[in-house]
Order: structure tokens, then sequence, then C-alpha cells
């Protein structure tokens, strides 16, 4: 456990003695759980995964981010944009998931002299309360004395040079790594936990773990595509972005704040990334993309994160968006269509405010580049032009046989687009 070392100044104004507040972060037990305070004041981190629109997150009441890795010049700029916002940061220290590199005296001393350099630089740096060494290492197998010594290796350097500041790694859902954690490196403040469809087993998780202290949890969302119900042809099942904002709050409500031993999360993702598809884990649509009519709009993720961070309900919100049908068929039903006939397409949609709603629709070719990890993939193929309705159908031909997916944007005009896809595969 951490307790960062404080003084405190006492001077006599008319008779009173004033101490100057607490600096920097610490954590420390309270019952049977734990108390982040960050400048003397109780803090419960609500947070969001990148740096993406922070304007739009504090004013839903959200209070820090979290980066996976960077370098000085993109740490200052993140540490400044965070600042803009009143926002704290969690910043990444970048590491392999190749055990092998645990092994490599010559990368080890490299990169213990990197983190060394950045400790330096920012060791009074007001916004950033943690530094996040390593995301899900353990991912490849690396989950022994080699990597996790590695890991307290680092913590213990950052630690003596920058005490103000908490040291985390992050994992995934793996009792094993917190044991490993518990063994081989104590001096880490907190434990990152990422985790998807079983997050509401991460508080029992831990419990039964040989890891005593506290925990964020550091990546969290919709359920992931590796945990979903698939086509016939294996190609996972989106939910609706109405589904997400549902498990979004309840998630939230049940595991963030389920658990004493929990001091908050970051859900993922604030902003757009391609993984398997372009709206799986982005809490944004696409912007600039050529041929589609969208500009980074929010999605009913962002109203969920709103209501739940403030406790109230927000003024306006998305389009509710419950299903899609290819010629009468869900996407658990795997529809199939003929090559070069034309088939009926049909969204479910309501807005709550009763605004007009937009309908834009794109067909891609089911991505086929794949990423680990959540490392880069590029955008799949479109086949065809992107078109828009006013009417919650459309009709649509593909000529050449293969595995498509169908994708429906709906707009309300106030800053919100909800979605819905379906694969389909042509005959």
């Amino acid at each position: 456990m951490k307790f960062i070392n404080t003084f405190f100044v006492a001077v006599t104004l008319m008779g009173v003695v004033a101490c100057a507040p607490e600096q920097g972060a610490v954590i420390t037990k309270r019952g049977a759980g734990f108390e982040l305070r960050i400048d003397g004041e109780p803090t419960f981190i609500k947070g969001v995964g990148g740096t993406n629109r922070l304007e739009v997150a504090s004013s839903a009441s959200a209070n820090a981010c979290r980066t996976w890795g960077g370098n000085i010049e993109s740490v200052k700029r993140t540490s400044a944009l965070a600042a803009e916002n009143g926002m704290r940061v969690m910043q990444g220290i970048s590491l392999p998931k190749d055990g092998e590199k645990y092994v490599d005296e010559e990368w080890k001393a490299k990169t213990l002299e990197q983190c060394r350099e950045l400790a330096t630089t920012f060791k009074d740096d007001p916004n950033i309360f943690c530094w996040g060494i390593g995301n899900e290492v353990q991912l490849s197998g690396a989950n022994g004395a080699a990597v996790w010594g590695f890991i307290e290796e680092l913590a213990v350097a950052i630690k003596e040079i920058a005490p103000r500041q908490l040291v985390s790694t992050v994992i995934s859902h793996d009792k094993s790594a917190l044991d490993s954690i518990a063994r081989y490196a104590p001096s880490l403040d907190v434990v990152g936990i990422n985790s998807y469809g079983p997050i509401l087993e991460v508080k029992d998780m831990v419990a039964e773990s040989d890891y005593e202290g506290p925990y964020m949890i550091t990546e969290w969302g919709p359920t992931g595509w590796w945990e979903t119900d698939k086509t016939t042809w294996e190609a996972s099942i989106e939910q609706t972005s109405e589904e997400k904002r549902q498990v979004y709050e309840s998630r939230y409500n049940g595991a963030v704040l389920g658990d004493e031993r929990c001091i908050g999360s970051f859900v993922f993702l604030w902003g757009q990334k391609e993984e398997r598809t372009p709206t799986w884990f982005s809490m944004f649509v696409e912007r600039e993309v050529e041929g589609l009519p969208l500009d980074g709009e929010k999605t009913p993720m962002v109203e969920a994160m709103q209501r739940v961070w403030s406790g109230t309900e927000p003024t306006q919100t998305a389009p509710v968006v419950t299903g899609i049908k290819i010629d009468g068929k869900a996407p658990v039903e795997s529809p199939t269509v003929e090559a070069g006939k034309a088939f009926k397409v049909d969204v479910a949609a309501t807005d709550r405010e009763q605004e007009n709603l937009t309908y834009i629709w794109e067909v891609l070719h089911e991505a086929t580049v794949l990423g680990f990890g959540g490392s880069y993939e590029p955008r799949p193929e479109r086949y065809g032009e992107v078109f828009t309705t006013t009417a919650p159908t459309a009709e649509i031909k593909i000529s050449e046989a293969g595995n498509y997916r169908v994708y429906a944007y709906v707009k309300d005009g106030t800053g919100y687009v909800s979605t819905v896809n379906s694969p389909v595969q042509v005959k």
C-alpha cells in the first residue's frame, strides 16, 4: 500500500492554525475497501479511455482520462489537454506482450531508463495521478517472475522519482495475473483490470485471488466480439447501440459501484476505432470518411455515462435502435441472400424527443485483416455507395458472393447517432 509523504505548514492567523493541503495521490484503507485522495480531496475515478472530446467527457461529469503510452512530447500534450478540461490522467507506459523481451537485459535497461526519464520529467505534474505500466502483457502467456519482476523494478524506480503519483499495471480479466502480481510486484499501488462480458464477476475474482489491494476497471464496455453469438459462417454479432447503452449503465452500477475495493473506472472507448467493425467499441462514430456523412457524433453510450456519472437524466437522448432484419431475419438467424438479387433491410428505431430521424446505409466487406489485443485493424472495403433515407428501410443488391455486413446509422439532428449492423452472406 502506498502512503504519500506529505508535510503540513502550520501558520497562525488570528489565533487559527491553518494547514497546507496534501499534495498528490494517495490510497488509504477504509473499512473493507479503499479511498483515493488527490490533493487531499476524496476522488472516485469517473474516467474515459482515450483523450477524444474531453470537453464532452467533462460536461458529462467525468474526471479522468487514460492513455496506453506515449513519449515526453505526447504526454505534455495529454497533460495540457486534461488541464484545459479539469481532468486527471492515468498515463500509460507501453510494454510488449512478448515474454522473450523480459529476459533481454539490453531491452530492459533501455526501458528502465525511458521510464526514469518520463517520471523525472513529470514527477511534479499535477494532472498525472497515476502511471500504468503495460497493458495486458500476460495475454501471450507472459505471466511469470520475469515479466512481473521487471514491472516491479519499473514501479520501484518510478516511485522513488515521483512519490506524489500512483503506480499501477493493467491486466485482462485473469485471476492468475492477480496472483502473480501479489507475488512478484508488491510495490504497485493499484491494479487495473480490463473486463467486458464477465465484468460483473470482477469483484469475486479479485476476492478469490492472492491480491489484497485496490483496483480500477480500466477498460470496460459492450460485450466483446469474442464473447457474442455468431452466424453460421462465424461472423460475430454486434449489439445494437441501445443494447450497449443498457449494458453500460447496468455494468457500471453493478460492477464499478459494486465493490468497495474498486476506486473507479475508465470506460472504453471514448473515441472511435476499428475492431472487427467501425462501431463495436466506439462511443463516437467516425468522421472524415469519404462518402460517409458522419462527423464524430455521440452514440447512446455517451448518454449512458452522463446518466450514471452525474446521477441525473440528460435533457437530450439518442435515437433508440432496437434491431435490424434482412429479409425478415435477425442477425442470429444468419441471413443469406442470392447474388444479384435485391433484399430488404428493416431497422426498428424510435426517438424519445420525437425528433425526425435520418437513416444512413453502408455495406462493408466482413473484416479479414484482424488485430491482436486491440492492435490496429484497417477499415474493411466498402461495397457500393452510401445512401440516405428518411424511412427505416432500404433495398440493397450485392452482385458478388462473399461475407458482408450492412450498417445503419440513425441520426436525430441533435449530435447523436445510433448504430446497428447485421452480417449477411451472399451466395
